[in-house]
């Protein structure tokens, strides 16, 4: 087993009882892993059609009958900067507890075991970069977020997505400072603010290279956005994002 997979293993049983903590359920001792198998299975999986490149769902397959490449109006109108962007699953239910678990919790072992589950769909849609020079990375999470929690969940999901693929990872990217925080803001707004705050680390890291960046959550997609500018700025081929949840927009937001 590669050396960091080992270590990022470990940390269940430094971290965590043994049981479930999404359904409480005894988890064997010995086992690594941080989740049963039962409620890794009730995962709520995204599934096509969904738009070729935000990656968020159409609510019905008639937009895609005609044109196979149709986008949703909100890419239309305002393309993003990444190539593409998938998530595992929508921000709902059980998803959306373990993202809360591992944010608020204080449960980074679930983010090193949620890697696995990204690198497969790494594989699933991002094949050609994967085989190619490809190098992972993450959006950085604010300093006083990882002082008040210790640890970045976008950084250990990235540094396991990684290991699982056999890619490169590395962080590429600085933030200039604390926000706060966007969950109520439009996307105009979060743009806004995002203007200007993240910087590239060195643009040898991430110059001629493929990226796979890697998040919690994909929004509106402003700060995958913000970052993907950045790291083209330095010299990136292309960026390609990845979540394990997206938002269900219930209403027309703009990027």
């Amino acid at each position: 087993m590669h050396p960091l997979l080992k270590f990022l293993s470990a940390i269940p049983d430094i971290f965590l009882p043994k049981s479930c903590p999404l359904c409480g359920e005894d988890i064997p001792p010995g086992e690594s892993k941080a989740l049963c198998e039962s409620c890794r299975e009730s995962f709520d999986r995204s599934r096509p059609p969904w738009c070729p490149t935000c990656g968020k769902p159409f609510r019905s397959e008639a937009a895609l009958s005609h044109t196979p490449d149709h986008l949703c109006a909100e890419c239309r109108e305002r393309p993003p900067s990444f190539e593409a962007a998938r998530a595992f699953g929508p921000y709902e239910g059980s998803l959306r507890e373990l993202i809360q678990l591992i944010k608020f919790r204080g449960y980074p072992s679930l983010a090193t075991e949620l890697g696995s589950e990204l690198s497969r769909l790494a594989l699933e849609e991002y094949p050609d970069i994967i085989s190619g020079d490809a190098l992972v990375t993450h959006v950085p999470i604010a300093r006083d977020r990882w002082r008040e929690r210790g640890f970045d969940q976008a950084k250990i999901l990235a540094q396991s997505t990684a290991v699982h693929l056999g890619v490169a990872f590395a962080s590429t990217l600085e933030r200039g400072g604390s926000t706060s925080p966007q969950t109520s803001l439009s996307a105009p707004a979060r743009r806004k603010i995002l203007q200007g705050f993240f910087s590239a680390i060195s643009m040898e890291r991430v110059s001629g290279k493929n990226i796979i960046l890697v998040d919690d959550v994909l929004t509106t997609g402003s700060t995958a956005g913000a970052c993907s500018r950045v790291l083209k700025k330095s010299g990136a081929a292309s960026v390609c994002v990845l979540t394990i949840c997206h938002t269900v927009i219930q209403k027309r937001a703009n990027w």
